[in-house]
């Protein structure tokens, strides 16, 4: 073979290569810019709520102030462009899709938790035509008014009561401390901008880890409690793909205590991209 076929053959072959390269390069571009955006947004709830540790807020959400923080943060996160929004409500109540379109026509006044003044309101604004609630406890693994289920909660009550949690995880007690400090003194966006730090994230889910080892003589209360609370933010998460769609972008708002799980769960999925609020809170 002449040394010019050579050359040509090897110069097609090049070409073959290059372009088999950028037909590639170009399937995977359009390929992740089919994934769907998703952004979990950790928050306090605005009222209190028969949680462990509660909100101490010294005023109302409908307070003029705090109506202005609202839609102060209502405008930074409306640059992200969300298609969709999901909230911390069951997933098979009606009442919250009803109450979202009487919203829309004006005919249904928000109420101060945190689903309506923030979900509802970001919503609206982003003009969408639904809101997504995504909530559920999942299966129970352990009957609450069973007698086991019974001695459970008194255990867990009990310590939480005395400072157990304290003591276990130093960092969720700093969380609990700069929350408090934040909610009685901040603005709601300072307290977002905190919720939703690594740290603080972590700080939340650090109790969980710690509280899965005690309560070993008390028929294993503390693992019973954690695994109920994984349980249940799987079967959240599972309801949020349920709904998300390639292309989408997605705000999920849940209480803080959610965020750490459910990011996990949106980064390791090759079908999500997940996207930081605090860029958005800036």
């Amino acid at each position: 073979m002449r040394k010019q076929q050579v050359l040509q053959i090897s110069a097609l072959g090049l070409l073959a290569l290059i372009g088999a390269s950028v037909k590639a390069a170009q399937s995977r571009k359009v390929s992740q810019s089919r994934r769907a955006d998703v952004m979990i947004l950790g928050v306090a709830h605005l009222e209190s709520k028969n949680d462990v540790y509660n909100s101490v807020f010294p005023d109302s959400p409908f307070s003029p102030k705090r109506q202005r923080q609202i839609e102060d943060i209502i405008r930074r996160l409306l640059r992200f462009h969300p298609t969709k929004v999901l909230v911390e409500a069951p997933m098979d109540d009606p009442k919250i899709a009803n109450r979202y379109q009487q919203f829309l026509a004006g005919q249904y006044v928000l109420p101060a938790n945190e689903t309506y003044q923030f979900g509802f309101k970001l919503a609206a604004q982003a003009k969408n035509s639904i809101i997504y609630p995504v909530d559920t406890h999942g299966p129970t693994l352990i009957e609450e008014e069973s007698a086991t289920g019974k001695r459970h909660a008194e255990f867990i009550k009990a310590h939480f009561e005395a400072h157990f949690a304290d003591a276990i995880s130093p960092p969720f007690k700093e969380l609990i401390a700069r929350k408090s400090a934040l909610e009685l003194d901040g603005t709601y966006l300072d307290l977002l901008r905190y919720l939703n730090t690594d740290a603080a994230i972590r700080a939340n889910a650090s109790i969980y880890s710690a509280l899965a080892g005690v309560g070993r003589d008390a028929e294993e209360a503390g693992s019973a409690y954690v695994a109920q609370w994984y349980t249940r933010n799987c079967y959240i998460f599972s309801n949020i793909l349920s709904v998300v769609r390639p292309g989408d972008r997605v705000v999920v708002i849940m209480g803080q205590g959610h965020e750490y799980l459910l990011r996990e769960f949106v980064q390791l999925n090759p079908n999500l991209v997940f996207v930081d609020s605090l860029n958005y809170l800036k």
